[in-house]
């Protein structure tokens, strides 16, 4: 069986047109059509029903179309770690996180990790939604739904109110009028998936909200804050960089208790994570 056969097979079976399969691989119909009847010819089954000008997959085909799916991707596997280990690289890790997490501390924990060990392979996808199925290492907001993954809490960061930096001076202890915040700036709101429908039902309870803008990403609702344009609830964990460095006011909250923002690990079972590589994620402090 060789993998020219499996290559057209596959992608004839999910377009049922061998001369769209042939258009796909950048091969001519009739070498499509002689791969598939050697591959037929070597398994001793009929694949596809023809008739006329279609061609339709047997119940045979559609059973080895799961199998040949598997095979390719073992073959692509096999040689990307024969590709990796003439590199001198042991393994090839893919992590995938949230755009969130990357404005938290985890990007310099991860690069001291590839310092550290200079033999492992790690690409980093940065994705809204974390897709389970490429990543060995996932790292996200929302727990996963994928029933043969370890999933652990990894941080439980609490919200924070972020105004911009002339609208409070916090060493002189002034008095907060939180109507008047609310009432004056403009409330940068659903940068969470989770948090802001509750969240935002007790703000409208408790104070007259005279503006709010939602935006999806919260690297742009900092920098709306940095320019002075408005205000929001911030996870500490992506503000610890700026209140450092003394660019954002954080306010004491009371009114009401804050909801926190979990952030989730989860790894496959069937991958041999390095364990380096988990306690590192596990123990770092990102608060």
């Amino acid at each position: 069986m060789e993998y020219k056969w499996l290559q057209s097979f596959i992608v004839a079976a999910q377009t049922c047109n061998f001369r769209t399969a042939a258009e796909q691989l950048h091969l001519s119909q009739p070498s499509i059509t002689v791969h598939i009847q050697q591959l037929e010819e070597f398994l001793h089954v009929q694949l596809f029903k023809r008739e006329k000008n279609r061609v339709q997959l047997t119940d045979a085909g559609k059973l080895f179309q799961v199998e040949a799916q598997q095979m390719v991707n073992q073959w692509e596997q096999s040689i990307e770690r024969i590709r990796l280990a003439s590199k001198g690289i042991q393994e090839k890790i893919i992590m995938a996180m949230t755009p969130l997490m990357v404005e938290t501390i985890l990007p310099h924990v991860i690069y001291q990790f590839i310092n550290d060990n200079p033999s492992l392979e790690i690409s980093i996808l940065v994705e809204d939604s974390v897709n389970q199925d490429q990543a060995h290492i996932g790292i996200s907001l929302l727990p996963t739904r994928y029933r043969h993954w370890h999933q652990e809490l990894l941080i439980d960061s609490p919200l924070e109110l972020v105004i911009p930096l002339d609208a409070y001076d916090d060493e002189t202890g002034t008095y907060i009028d939180y109507e008047e915040l609310f009432q004056t700036y403009t409330l940068f709101t659903h940068h969470h998936p989770t948090i802001w429908g509750e969240l935002l039902r007790k703000l409208r309870e408790t104070y007259i909200l005279t503006k709010q803008v939602s935006i999806s990403q919260s690297y742009v609702v900092k920098r709306l804050i940095k320019d002075g344009l408005g205000m929001s609830f911030l996870p500490r964990m992506i503000v610890r960089k700026e209140r450092m460095e003394g660019r954002f006011n954080i306010v004491p909250f009371e009114d009401f208790p804050l909801p926190s923002v979990p952030v989730y690990l989860f790894y496959k079972e069937s991958t041999q994570v390095p364990d380096g590589l988990l306690d590192l994620l596990q123990t770092r402090n990102y608060l």
